[in-house]
């Protein structure tokens, strides 16, 4: 009897054990599914539209809808105009992708993907069937030999990194245009909790709209033309991604005052924009002069770690150059800025584009090279009238 009970005793305990266990095993699970860490197979993705594509209602739509949308389109998008597939396991797959990265955007997750869409070269009816699907390959992009891409027969083919392809390819991107969106929202509302930036941006979608409460003019600078000499991008990459830095200072303090300001258009190197951007808004700082700096997002950049650096990097400033004239101090957040970003060597991290110090309320800049002279722009003063 004895025996009987030690042997019950030790079944309960194994079962308490292994109970455990698996409660562990799906804590651990959970955790992982919850992950910004965890990346979704690409390939996987690419095989899915490639059911979809036998479709030729499906296809011809598709090709119609990256023909019309620049830079790219969400994937989000393309499933909501295809509902004529929605019964088959391939439409079923992508729309559970899309799901879980909406999921894991609107919750703690430290960065942001969405799942888009872009062309490689235009599409004609003689090209359908030489159409490939394509992906950024992982890692720093100076690493890349090769990049894989798949027929619409699922046979895998590789393209050079550095030489654009000249057939058709639908390249499928989670870190891209529709992503930039998000993180800048994001960014923004990190900087205001830190009390690095007003609440400006709560008031307006972007950069347009606001009147001071005391219905006077508003004083800005307005970016009129810039080309980029080079906009860091690999053509897998597909169009930059490029947002503007600006800052300046607020206080006699040297507080400074710092926007993340996404600038969509801005595309591809070497070609001529004429955005009418307000970058500058002169009520949010003491003192008229301000930095602007550009700088490409690319994938696997982590936003909250990003954001917090530079957040780290300027308060060590202010406890430093407290008492020094307020324009070294803004020459000084500038430099913390550039220094945050990442220099990681097996991510695709954010790259430096170019930088404009000390640009001042009323002057205008025709043609103005950046410090890199990788950016020429002309800015000028604008006034925004009160109603």
């Amino acid at each position: 009897m004895n025996h009987l009970k030690l042997l019950i005793k030790s079944l309960i305990i194994s079962l308490i054990i292994v109970g455990c266990a698996n409660n562990e095993s799906i804590i651990d699970n959970e955790a992982i599914d919850n992950s910004s860490d965890l990346k979704l197979s690409k390939k996987e993705i690419a095989f899915n539209l490639i059911d979809l594509m036998q479709d030729n209602n499906f296809k011809n739509t598709l090709f119609t809808q990256l023909k019309n949308q620049t830079p790219s389109i969400a994937l989000s998008t393309v499933l909501n105009q295809n509902t004529n597939q929605t019964n088959t396991k391939a439409f079923k797959n992508l729309e559970k992708q899309v799901a879980y990265l909406n999921e894991l955007n609107s919750t703690k997750s430290k960065s942001v993907e969405v799942l888009e869409l872009w062309l490689q070269n235009e599409i004609n009816e003689n090209d359908f069937e030489n159409v490939l699907i394509s992906f950024t390959p992982e890692g720093n992009e100076n690493t890349w030999t090769k990049v894989e891409a798949y027929t619409l027969t699922k046979e895998l083919v590789y393209l050079d990194p550095k030489e654009a392809p000249k057939q058709p390819v639908i390249v499928i991107e989670n870190s891209g245009f529709e992503a930039l969106k998000l993180e800048v929202e994001k960014m923004n509302e990190i900087l205001r909790k830190e009390g690095l930036q007003n609440e400006r941006f709560t008031k307006t979608k972007l950069d347009k709209g606001y009147t001071p409460a005391n219905k006077a003019n508003l004083e800005t600078t307005k970016l009129e033309r810039i080309v980029l000499d080079d906009d860091q991008e690999p053509w897998i990459s597909g169009a930059a991604e490029i947002y503007a830095i600006t800052s300046g200072i607020k206080d006699n303090n040297n507080t400074p005052e710092i926007k993340i300001i996404p600038m969509y258009y801005l595309d591809y190197k070497d070609e001529v924009y004429y955005p009418n951007q307000i970058l500058l808004f002169w009520d949010d700082y003491q003192y008229q002069a301000a930095n602007i700096q550009l700088f490409e997002k690319d994938s696997g950049e982590n936003y909250q770690e990003l954001t917090q650096a530079i957040v780290s990097g300027v308060f060590q400033i202010i406890g430093i150059f407290t008492a020094q004239p307020w324009v070294n101090v803004l020459g000084q957040v500038a430099g913390a800025i550039i220094q945050a970003m990442p220099s990681g060597t097996f991510t695709n991290d954010d790259d430096y584009v170019d930088s404009f110090y000390t640009i001042e309320k009323n002057k205008t800049y025709t043609n103005y090279k950046g410090a890199a002279r990788n950016a020429t722009v002309t800015l000028k003063p604008f006034t925004v009238l009160a109603n």
